[in-house]
């Protein structure tokens, strides 16, 4: 796969400019010191930020098209399943519902660990509705974008390395972590743990598909888990 100024463009801006932006514009505090008035409603944020993952993903498809580069490169390719690949699934779905289980027993003692994350998370079915579409926007776009584009990216930079493949692994997981740092730091450990496994899925696989499968429903559980929680105080 040949590069192009646009691929290098692309990752700096996803890559560097995004995380960077993430972790300058990171609040102090809790939501008790902030000013949330400024917020717009929910919904605009969960439409804006789905809105524009799509549009970068549309950008990675546009780049592969203008290219001719194979669309099954990218990972829309038929799901190989292997062992390898159902025990990363098992793995995956372990630590969400470990993580999960410990936070719904930790909000019983600090409620204000979920209320930190109020301003994004839905509290209420009526959230939950339009949060649905950042769920699916996020499953399927960053998976392109990250798995898809990153790994490959990352890949092709440092083919000539015996480390590429843990790098195209590790690159990726990181950025994608630190662009959710509004989370925590504790939050990035997990989704940087997670990203590396979804990571290690797309690779044994060989398609974006069951990945972005896991990934939206890990987003759509996590919504309505924070909006059950909501409700039960």
């Amino acid at each position: 796969m040949e590069l192009t100024w646009f691929d290098h463009l692309f990752f700096f801006v996803i890559g560097v400019v995004f995380p960077t932006m993430a972790i300058m514009t990171e609040k102090p505090g809790n939501e008790d010191d902030m000013d949330m008035s400024y917020l717009p409603p929910k919904k605009h944020i969960y439409y804006t930020n789905g809105l524009m993952l799509l549009i970068g993903s549309l950008m990675v498809l546009t780049l592969w098209n203008v290219t001719y580069r194979s669309f099954e490169k990218l990972g829309f390719h038929d799901i190989m399943i292997n062992p390898t690949a159902i025990w990363i699934v098992v793995a995956i779905s372990l630590i969400y519902i470990v993580d999960t289980v410990y936070n719904v027993i930790q909000n019983k003692k600090d409620p204000q660990k979920w209320q930190d994350l109020s301003h994004i998370m839905p509290s209420t079915w009526s959230d939950y509705r339009h949060f649905i579409f950042l769920a699916f926007a996020a499953g399927i776009c960053e998976e392109i974008i990250f798995r898809g584009f990153m790994v490959n990216y990352v890949l092709e930079m440092t083919s000539a390395t015996s480390f590429s493949v843990p790098l195209a692994l590790i690159v990726p997981a990181f950025i994608f972590a630190i662009s959710h740092i509004y989370q925590g730091w504790l939050s990035v450990i997990k989704i940087a743990s997670i990203s590396l496994l979804f990571g290690a899925l797309y690779m044994y696989t060989s398609s974006l598909y069951l990945v972005i499968i896991i990934h939206t429903a890990v987003d759509l559980v996590s919504g309505a888990v924070m909006v059950g929680v909501s409700r039960s105080k």
